[in-house]
């Protein structure tokens, strides 16, 4: 997790942008300029990188967006991957993957070292044989990333499974995450996905996981806010990266302005009230 950690505080930033982009949601005028729905995005993408480069601390690409557009939409993402390192921005590969050992491998190669993430989001349910690719690849590449591990989700319906059993299933999720982490960085090289809406399951996380960085969704368009990431602050105030997406992308939607120049005033309010509540590396 290093890469990050280091990258966090270079920019005073405990913000992450997050990539989701939809084809129907572009600006027209990039739209205008493409036949091609995998170049505009990748026009759009690229902007919003530039645009926010010195407010947030690192970039998590959702692979589905890139996936759907077809072989070019793979190309764009691996294009952004490069153009993210070459503006000092670590990438989170955001590809909740899980599987059985050998299949976790190739993942962990794709997504790791062939596309060049520094990290990636995976899927807990099959064990350990799901994690440990990812992290023995992490290892391998000894490039300071890590594994953020879906623990305790930002989505509406996350509870009623994530809840429902005793032990809960994101307290057992929780302890795989404190057994297979290690390193030598700030931080264990695996952290947990701990959603901003669910402020009273984060903080019982973090009793168990006192160490660890988390990832956290759900902060702005999904009604997660600076109260819910104060939950999830570790005892020196830190501990957290925080992930927007829609509110970054899209926030031209509501300001009427350029894209680019909308993008960077979001991503700014939210690295400063990020800031407001002592989130930091």
């Amino acid at each position: 997790m290093q890469v990050l950690v280091d990258a966090a505080r270079r920019k005073e930033s405990a913000l992450v942008a997050g990539l989701d982009p939809d084809p129907g949601r572009l600006p027209e005028e990039v739209s205008a300029r493409h036949h091609s729905e995998d170049r505009a995005v990748y026009e759009f993408c690229r902007g919003v990188l530039e645009a926010v480069v010195d407010e947030v601390s690192a970039v998590k690409l959702q692979s589905a967006y890139f996936e759907r557009l077809g072989p070019r939409g793979m190309e764009v993402y691996a294009g952004l991957v490069r153009d993210a390192a070459d503006l000092g921005l670590p990438v989170i590969a955001d590809v909740k993957r899980g599987d059985i050992g050998p299949v976790a491998a190739a993942y962990a190669e794709a997504h790791l070292a062939v596309y060049g993430a520094a990290c990636a989001t995976v899927s807990p349910y099959m064990g350990d044989d799901a994690v440990l690719p990812f992290l023995e690849e992490v290892r391998r590449l000894e490039a300071g990333g890590g594994v953020f591990v879906l623990v305790a989700t930002s989505n509406p319906s996350a509870p009623a499974f994530q809840e429902a059993t005793r032990p809960p299933v994101y307290e057992v999720a929780a302890e795989l995450v404190r057994r297979l982490g290690g390193g030598t960085g700030d931080y264990p090289d695996a952290g947990a996905v701990v959603g901003a809406t669910r402020p009273e399951v984060g903080r019982r996380v973090r009793e168990l996981l006192p160490r660890a960085l988390f990832l956290v969704p759900g902060y702005g368009a999904q009604g997660g806010d600076a109260a819910g990431v104060r939950a999830l602050l570790d005892r020196r105030g830190g501990g957290v990266l925080v992930n927007s997406s829609r509110g970054i992308l899209y926030a031209y939607e509501k300001s009427g302005g350029g894209y680019q120049s909308a993008a960077r005033s979001a991503a700014r309010d939210a690295r400063d009230e990020l800031r407001g509540v002592g989130a930091r590396l």
